[in-house]
């Protein structure tokens, strides 16, 4: 369990780090996914969004809070999922923006597997950290 809590962990901490050391490409992602955004919206979730998965993976990390942090990320991933389902086939500017960014690419069953299995780590990890995580009024 621990292996699994720390690799999801490390998945959204280095999923964050990408986009944090990328913030106009990461802008432009988000403006190629979401056209009718505002320029100024997208810049506020690009500088919010990776710190939200930083700080979240860093807490499941160390274990702080790790229900919540853990049924955060599991609701990111499956926003992730929508977004590729949603793109499926499509051809992004950067990429998908998940892990870095590259070139033009097109969104294939490959990211839709890739999400699905990530979000099924998340849904794993989060049935645990609630599972054997009592609050302390439920003790």
């Amino acid at each position: 369990m621990i292996f699994l809590r720390l690799l999801l962990a490390g998945i959204y901490i280095y999923a964050g780090g990408s986009k944090l050391l990328n913030l106009y490409l990461f802008k432009a992602t988000i403006l190629a996914y979401y056209p009718f955004l505002p320029g100024v919206a997208a810049l506020l979730i690009a500088i919010v969004f990776p710190w939200l998965e930083i700080l979240s993976g860093l807490s499941l990390g160390v274990n702080w809070q790790g229900k919540f942090s853990s049924a955060f990320l599991l609701l990111l991933s499956l926003f992730f999922l929508i977004q590729t389902l949603l793109n499926y086939s499509n051809v992004l500017p950067y990429g998908c923006g998940c892990f870095g960014f590259s070139g033009p690419e097109t969104i294939t069953i490959y990211y839709i597997v890739r999400d699905s299995l990530i979000m099924l780590l998340s849904g794993i990890v989060c049935f645990r950290q609630w599972k054997t995580n009592k609050l302390p009024a439920e003790m």
